[in-house]
């Protein structure tokens, strides 16, 4: 299991201290071998009887039983999904699902996964934390979040109702870069990305008021490496008096964040390939916003972004004159054109019909109006050959440099404000914006 901690045994088993803590967990935890519930249990908290019905003892005896009350039909995909997870060297996994219970009833599970690995990558326990998807605050006498195990990837926070953290757990470091005791009694508002703030004193709230818990994707402010992506799992559970650092009716939160700045990475390539303007080669709008939102949120704040935006001078006489089939063919020159001649780095959108944006990251503002001018030169000196006949066409361009903290949406504003400028002052032309 490599380096073992103090609440780890040589032969596995977890300490006395370990199993005291997580029994007083406001969730059910438990620790397996490689196989989950079809092999051998190390630790389970007694709250599992809440969910399943079931003494723990029972679980001890035959830890399969647990899978038992998983409806067959949702327990082999299940499974499925877990191997995959282990056999792609993932270090967590989440799993969502419902128990069947003795007196029939259903509950609806949240699974949160810790995947443990040795130096050679091979699986040798599987660290789980389970949460009812809607649960009644949990009354306590005490709530000493100390460290759950440090061989894991997440971050177990007690939380106020402003979500100042009264007390942390986990791996601190590694995912926002400061120490535990520098999270301790500062606000998540204050790592939050301001964007997010609102979104998530709305949902916050809507939980409190309910007594449910909320799965929530937000963005913190890493010390080093600016913004990254978090899931954090925020259940109800009123705080202490010693523990909390504000007086209110609302309940307090436990909440456990997990770092996943590569999967919404990858999600976002995946969607970038998949909403490819076949015309073009262009990105759509959406996925084109969501690429200049995320290049914003994800990089160094002081980092230069520049948006070129344009679209075709009277593209409606073009189709008018030469039908729909000729206007195709002066948007597919146009696609060809921007990869041929811009060689830095940049992402194209389309971002409507004959409407265009170019993201070049690392420029000025001039260096940028000096490349929508070579490419406004390229454009007006184009002929298309259609059926024996020579289409020419120019552009009107507007370029505009991001400004500190200014949003993707605000950016684009600015832009196609500086189109409408150089449509204004007579066409196939360059404006910077105001």
């Amino acid at each position: 299991m490599g380096q073992l901690n103090a609440f780890v045994h040589a032969d596995g088993s977890l300490s006395a201290e370990a199993q005291h803590w997580l029994q007083s967990l406001p969730g059910t935890a438990y620790v397996t071998d490689s196989a989950w519930w079809l092999g051998e249990l190390h630790f389970l908290a007694d709250s599992i009887s809440t969910l399943g019905q079931r003494q723990a003892a029972d679980y001890w005896s035959q830890p399969d039983r647990w899978l038992a009350q998983i409806p067959e039909p949702e327990r082999w995909p299940l499974l499925e999904q877990l191997q995959q997870a282990l056999a792609r060297g993932d270090h967590a996994a989440r799993l969502s699902y419902v128990v069947e219970r003795q007196d029939g009833s259903q509950c609806e599970v949240d699974d949160s996964l810790s995947i443990l690995r040795n130096a050679d990558g091979a699986v040798v326990a599987l660290v789980g934390f389970l949460l009812p998807q809607k649960i009644e605050p949990v009354a306590s006498e005490s709530l000493s979040l100390q460290a759950l195990l440090d061989y894991s990837d997440d971050v177990i926070m007690a939380l106020d109702e402003d979500l100042n953290c009264c007390d942390v757990a986990g791996n601190t470091q590694g995912m926002l870069g400061i120490a535990v005791a520098s999270l301790r009694s500062s606000s998540l508002f204050g790592l939050m990305a301001p964007e997010d703030g609102s979104r998530v004193r709305r949902l916050l709230a809507e939980g409190a008021a309910e007594a449910t818990s909320k799965m929530l994707e937000l963005r913190l402010r890493h010390r080093d490496r600016g913004y990254r992506w978090f899931e954090i799992h925020f259940s109800p559970c009123p705080l202490p008096a010693a523990l909390t650092l504000t007086s209110s009716e609302m309940p307090g939160w436990i909440a456990v964040a997990r770092d996943i700045t590569q999967r919404r990475q990858q999600s976002l390539q995946w969607d970038a390939y998949t909403a490819t303007d076949e015309l073009t080669s262009a990105l759509n709008r959406e996925p084109f916003m969501g690429l200049l939102s995320h290049a914003f949120s994800s990089g160094d704040a002081t980092a230069r972004f520049t948006l070129i935006v344009f679209d075709v001078d009277h593209f409606g006489d073009i189709n008018a004159a030469w039908g729909r089939e000729g206007g195709d063919l002066v948007l597919s020159c146009i696609g060809e054109m921007c990869r041929a001649t811009l060689k830095e780095r940049f992402s194209f959108g389309r971002l409507e019909d004959d409407t265009f944006a170019l993201l070049l990251s690392g420029k000025s503002l001039q260096e940028s109006a000096a490349i929508a001018e070579r490419l406004r030169g390229r454009f007006a000196s184009t002929r298309v050959e259609f059926h024996g006949h020579w289409l020419a066409f120019s552009v009107s361009l507007g370029v505009a440099e991001r400004r500190a903290d200014e949003s993707a949406e605000a950016l684009l504003a600015r832009a196609e404000a500086g189109v409408k400028a150089a449509k204004r002052n007579g066409r196939d032309r360059v404006q910077q914006a105001p």
